[in-house]
């Protein structure tokens, strides 16, 4: 009975819409980055964590400046002593009420400062949100790169194949040597020996970017995945990125908000000079007749006192936050506007490497080595040189994908620091 009852709920679950939504693990994901994005963005369970926090910072915000609780005060006055030493008859009972109430401007400096501290959090949350945001866009950029490593080795293999049973034909005639069958096998097995690791790296990258997006390690992804376009020029100016990268950078709205919550801390400190009140109201009630025939009204206050030396260091401490905070604000924003120009310049070098290497280097290679492989087949050219035009090859297609990939970091980069898209 229990077994169908089981069996019953998993049915139930396993159609429910919402719960397949909420876990697309047996479904081919991430045609694009931005499908990714958007499921990291629903379901990382780093950002879950990090708007929860957000949401008790801005509940925390909400009460900072409510009045303390009220104290309910019952007092037996009066109290006479029997001939055996105890406590005798009680003569009177007061009930009263007590509120504290903090000096003027204390409530509203604590608000300012929870609502710093929850500008801080927030600004937190969205820092976090664009470094995953980051993360998913670089490893995709590396899983690309990956699978079009892949397909140019296993073209590579295929060319490695006919030469070097094309090397062992001349060889079987006595127009080769052994060496030339030799050295393409020896390079067919390095090109193998590449697709292994290439084949690993791309279980490492596949299992990274499931982790972004909290699926299981082998969840399956879209085998070849798309780049994202890079922008022009035109859009990547350090004058115009650098006027978003100072209103929309979570980090630096961070530190602004650290140095705000300081700034309310020094008014707060200065503050503190000002005394916190006690009022109170009280009914009294004898015993002798049971009624309620008095009334009590009472008031108190602290005294500030400057020569304890506590709140003058409460002061020092604040104002030395205060500068604190106000340094990180500065060195903040030095640090961003060095980071986008780094990765500006760096985007532009790798977009003018790709270009080179697609339109120069990579068209003369190929047909180095059709030349070289045509020469080896008339008998005009040797095999070394066959071998030594696919490696000039591979390592310009290396080139390629690494300027590729160089944008696409860049371009991550940029958009991480700008705290958008471009």
């Amino acid at each position: 009975m229990k077994g169908r009852v089981w069996v019953g709920l998993w049915l139930l679950f396993s159609a429910c819409p919402a719960w397949s939504a909420s876990q697309p693990h047996g479904e081919k994901v991430g045609a694009s980055v931005e499908e990714l994005l958007d499921l990291a963005r629903r379901l990382n369970p780093e950002l879950a964590a990090a708007a929860l926090e957000t949401e008790a910072a801005q509940a925390r915000a909400a009460g900072a400046d409510a009045l303390p609780d009220p104290k309910f005060t019952v007092a037996w006055d009066e109290i006479t002593q029997n001939a055996s030493g105890w406590p005798g008859r009680m003569a009177t009972i007061k009930y009263s009420l007590q509120q504290e109430i903090p000096g003027w401007g204390k409530r509203e400096t604590k608000r300012q400062i929870a609502e710093a501290e929850g500008q801080d959090v927030a600004s937190q949350q969205e820092d976090l949100i664009a470094e995953v945001v980051k993360k998913v866009k670089t490893t995709y950029a590396d899983y690309h790169r990956v699978h079009l490593s892949m397909d140019q080795t296993n073209e590579l293999i295929q060319i490695l194949r006919a030469l070097t049973t094309f090397a062992r034909a001349k060889y079987g005639q006595g127009m080769a040597q052994q060496a030339d069958v030799t050295s393409a096998e020896a390079e067919r097995g390095a090109l193998s020996a590449d697709l292994v690791r290439l084949e690993k790296e791309r279980h490492r990258l596949r299992s990274r970017l499931n982790a972004l997006v909290n699926r299981p390690p082998n969840a399956l992804l879209v085998e070849h995945p798309r780049l994202r376009p890079i922008p022009p020029a035109t859009a990547l100016t350090f004058d115009g990125l650098r006027e978003r990268t100072l209103v929309a950078n979570p980090g630096l709205r961070m530190n602004e908000a650290r140095w705000r919550a300081a700034e309310a801390g020094v008014k707060l400190a200065e503050k503190n000079w000002l005394p916190d009140w006690e009022v109170g109201f009280g009914v009294v009630e004898r015993r002798d007749d049971g009624v309620r025939n008095g009334y009590e009204a009472m008031a108190s206050l602290n005294l500030p006192l400057p020569w304890t030396g506590g709140r003058q260091a409460l002061e020092r401490e604040a104002v030395a936050k205060r500068r604190a905070a106000g340094e990180r604000l500065t060195a903040e924003r030095l640090r961003l506007e060095s980071g986008l120009r780094e990765a500006i310049l760096g985007l532009e070098e790798a977009r003018e490497v790709e270009k080179t290497t697609r339109e120069v280097l990579l068209p003369q290679a190929r047909i180095a080595m059709h030349s070289a492989i045509k020469g080896y087949e008339t008998g005009v050219g040797e095999a070394m040189l066959v071998l030594d035009a696919i490696q000039r090859l591979k390592k310009f297609q290396i080139e390629l994908l690494k300027a590729q990939f160089e944008q696409q970091v860049r371009l991550a980069e940029v958009e991480r620091l700008i705290g958008g898209e471009l």
